[in-house]
């Protein structure tokens, strides 16, 4: 019998929500699953906006981050987007203590998150509507 995901993914529209599934599955037995699951998603989901939930997880180790960073560049790599939600303040400290906040964008719980989402996918589409415009004059 195989190991139950730890990632459930949910599409809410152009977002899609990768759900992190228990509170200690991000301990050092199951960090390479986790960056396995997520980054095999991304790699065949071209463009996908990720968002991926923590409301579930209690403690994560450091290799986690290693495994963030490499989610991120995946994504990068294949044109989609990125952000974290639903930590508690613990882990929310961990990301401003190591300046990882900075690189990720980080929302409170996952229904303001999946909000505040939508609102800058909306705003980058104008962008690049009003950049289109500007390259044509």
């Amino acid at each position: 019998m195989s190991d139950p995901s730890i990632l459930v993914f949910e599409s809410h529209g152009r977002i899609v929500e990768g759900r992190i599934q228990a509170t200690s599955v991000l301990d050092a037995m199951n960090v390479a699953r986790f960056g396995a699951e997520a980054i095999g998603f991304i790699k065949t989901h071209a463009g996908v906006n990720l968002l991926l939930d923590f409301t579930q997880v209690d403690y994560l180790s450091s290799a986690v981050l290693t495994e963030l960073l490499r989610i991120h560049e995946t994504i990068k790599t294949v044109n989609g987007s990125l952000r974290l939600c639903g930590m508690n303040p613990d882990i929310q400290k961990v990301f401003e203590i190591t300046n990882l906040n900075k690189v990720f964008t980080l929302y409170g719980s996952r229904k303001d998150a999946v909000a505040k989402y939508e609102r800058s996918l909306d705003i980058l589409a104008q962008e690049d509507a009003w950049e289109n415009i500007s390259k044509e004059s």
